[in-house]
């Protein structure tokens, strides 16, 4: 299973580096299909008049994207994500200010994420802006203007948090909003975050319990304050870096690798720097050279090579000049990655023999690795592969080894032309350090294999071939397959008949029932899954999938039936004005949410009981400090570890926020009625956030 894992490992080498497609122009009514890999952004151009509005969805297929638009000037005008998962729509409309090409990014939401998928986007309106539009868009620069002035009353709030991660993270949100607002202020508060990060990283005992359970929290913050800052003034961003480098890392216990992730942050640096100053970028990347081989040196020659070639294979050959004269490529993983990497990407293969590498792109394959290097390092990964006798393991030892071994494979046809017979050479040396026993990802594989490509009747006989430990596990597969398929029925059939555990086969049919929720809403069936839905037998089955459907309801719906469509979801939840439990919460949140774009006065309806509730349930959290869950840190509630009333503070935030678009003095005043300052002033940030922003 592990060995399998890491034959992938050479493919993500470039996973820190963004892609950029070429901006595509966007017609009304003209769907784009794309497929989104990791890491890359898609980028496409929509031409408005000044005071029209246009209507576009992204229906997402095996992916969760984020679509970011910006104005003809660069400003953002929103980022846009329902709560949808990685399929279905994602409906943005907006109206433009001002005549010129928006532009629209298109993103894994997720950037750590390795999935692959597809989506389209298509242009559903593109118009001139009604009357109510426009002043709808009017309403939404007054309460940006409020947006702003909120900031300015809650900064004195900021000083008074006692704690020290809830005050940093507060002063990062106002600096990030202000920055284009009011540098000075946001500097200010930038320097003020600044100083908190320094004064923990002084102070703290380093060898105590409290420091290891607040270290992550504040290098978390750390890391978020450099990238903020870098992207605005990167030399302030490296005289941050240098001058709170930890004394200690609970997270990473050996000395090498905090050196090694310092490392990648001052490199994450340079690559705002390398814009105006190349040189002292590379300064940076030979610093960072000496010190290990961070694979974000690959981003470093990638961005040189488009703004200084010559640069770009100097570092080419120092990393190459350094990776030779390793003693041994496979006791240090981190340099057999990098090795795997140049030999992929950085030699333009002779005879035009090409690699599949389509997610590496110019200046990927620039020919920056000369022959002679190539050929060097080429013989030396070969030849320790091909010296190694020992069947691997997944250990320290092995892990150079298990970088090599896929790399070379994959290189094929490419590295026979440098060493003759190296090809079955290193197909046959796979086989025996990496016998059938380790490949296999588990006892079912064969059969996995099966349900993948045969029809259901012979899939089915198949099954019936497996381990009986593993059958169950099978069955609920092909359901799923059958399922996906269309054809429900089947996969109910499949699971009902086969799956004898009462908790599997309830949690199969349900997983076949959202499939099937998903199916209707792509086709805009919502009051049928709204029926679907009145048929659950209890409460928290109807709030689970009443949680995929809300959000759906709306875009592309005439106000009158997006209501009517939301008080029908309203009525299949209890009759009481407060939550049930948790789930019932999440869905009055959704509604209330839902609401907000179409009448603020139900959302306030429903939302206004919560609020009493939440207060209620702050009190009841400190009743219960210290019998069990922690949910408060030096007397204010806890908003950082995820505990579940700061989930609830999450949710409300969310729904305050897009109510302060549309009535921002209410919204203003129903936050007001939280007892607990801290709460409020993460709600108050909230508002200033998607105020300023200008989004529901």
């Amino acid at each position: 299973m592990r060995l399998r894992v890491l034959i992938l490992l050479p493919l993500f080498i470039c996973c820190a580096l963004i892609i950029v497609k070429a901006q595509t122009a966007l017609q009304l009514g003209a769907p784009v299909e794309r497929t989104l890999a990791p890491g890359e952004v898609h980028e496409f151009t929509v031409n408005m008049e000044e005071n029209s509005f246009v209507q576009f969805v992204v229906e997402q297929r095996g992916i969760d994207v984020l679509v970011k638009v910006s104005s003809p000037a660069g400003k953002a005008i929103g980022e846009y994500d329902t709560p949808n998962g990685a399929e279905g729509p994602e409906h943005v409309s907006f109206v433009a200010a001002a005549a010129g090409t928006y532009r629209i990014a298109i993103r894994p939401l997720d950037p750590h994420d390795q999935t692959t998928g597809h989506y389209e986007i298509k242009v559903l309106e593109l118009r001139e802006a009604t009357d109510q539009e426009l002043k709808t868009n009017k309403n939404l620069e007054a309460a940006m203007t409020k947006g702003i002035a909120l900031l300015t009353e809650i900064e004195t709030t900021i000083q008074q948090i006692k704690s020290p991660r809830a005050r940093i993270e507060a002063q990062l949100k106002v600096s990030e909003l202000l920055w284009e607002i009011d540098e000075k202020r946001a500097r200010g508060l930038m320097s003020d975050a600044m100083a908190g990060i320094k004064e923990f990283l002084a102070t703290a005992d380093v060898g105590s319990d409290q420091y290891a359970q607040q270290y992550p929290g504040m290098s978390q913050q750390r890391e978020r304050l450099i990238q903020i800052l870098s992207q605005r003034d990167p030399d302030a961003a490296l005289a941050f870096l240098q001058s709170t480098t930890p004394r200690y890392s609970p997270m990473t216990p050996r000395p090498h690798e905090l050196t090694m992730q310092e490392s990648a942050l001052e490199l994450s640096i340079a690559t705002h720097l390398l814009q105006k100053d190349p040189n002292r970028a590379m300064q940076i990347a030979r610093r960072s050279l000496k010190s290990g081989y961070s694979p974000n040196l690959i981003g470093i020659v990638a961005q040189l090579a488009q703004k200084n070639p010559e640069l770009a294979g100097e570092l080419v050959h120092e990393i190459t000049g350094r990776l030779l004269n390793e003693e041994k490529l496979s006791k240090r993983p981190d340099a057999a990655n990098l090795a795997i990497t140049l030999l992929r990407s950085f030699h333009t293969p002779a005879n035009a023999i090409q690699t599949q590498t389509p997610r590496l792109e110019s200046p990927f394959r620039s020919g920056l690795l000369s022959e002679d290097e190539y050929k060097q390092l080429m013989q030396k990964a070969v030849g320790e592969v091909l010296s190694y006798t020992q069947p691997l393991t997944y250990t320290r030892s092995h892990e150079g080894l298990l970088h090599l071994l896929p790399g070379l494979l994959a290189l094929g046809a490419e590295m026979e032309q440098v060493i003759s017979g190296s090809k079955a050479a290193i197909e046959k040396k796979s086989t025996e350090l990496m016998p059938a026993g380790n490949v296999v990802v588990n006892p079912a594989q064969e059969y996995q294999n099966a349900i993948g490509n045969n029809p259901v009747e012979a899939a089915l006989k198949t099954i019936e071939k497996a381990p009986e430990d593993n059958r169950e596990q099978l069955y609920i597969q092909l359901a799923n397959r059958e399922a996906s398929n269309g054809d429900l029925a089947r996969a109910r059939q499949i699971v009902n008949d086969n799956v004898t555990n009462p908790f599997q086969r309830r949690q199969a049919l349900l997983n076949i029932d959202q499939q099937e929720t998903y199916r209707a809403l792509a086709k805009g069936k919502v009051e049928e899954v709204l029926r679907n839905v009145s048929s659950l037998k209890t409460p928290r089955e109807r709030a689970a999938q009443l949680l995929q459907i809300i959000n759906q309801i709306g875009p592309g719906q005439k106000r009158a039936t997006a209501l009517s469509l939301l008080e029908q979801a309203r009525g299949l939840l209890s009759p009481s004005p407060q939550a049930q439990d948790a789930e019932q919460m999440n869905v009055l949140f959704e509604l209330a949410h839902a609401f907000s774009r179409y009448d603020s006065k139900r959302s306030f309806e429903i939302l206004d009981p919560l609020i009493d509730q939440f207060n209620d349930l702050c009190a009841a959290a400190r009743t219960l400090q210290g019998f069990g869950v922690e949910f408060y840190d030096d007397d204010e509630l806890d908003l950082q570890d995820g505990n579940g009333v700061a989930g609830v503070v999450s949710e409300m935030s969310t729904v305050l926020g897009s109510l302060a678009l549309v009535n921002f003095e209410r919204a203003k005043a129903t936050t007001e009625k939280i007892r607990l300052p801290e709460v409020r002033l993460s709600i108050y940030l909230e508002i200033a956030q998607q105020t300023i922003g200008g989004r529901q």
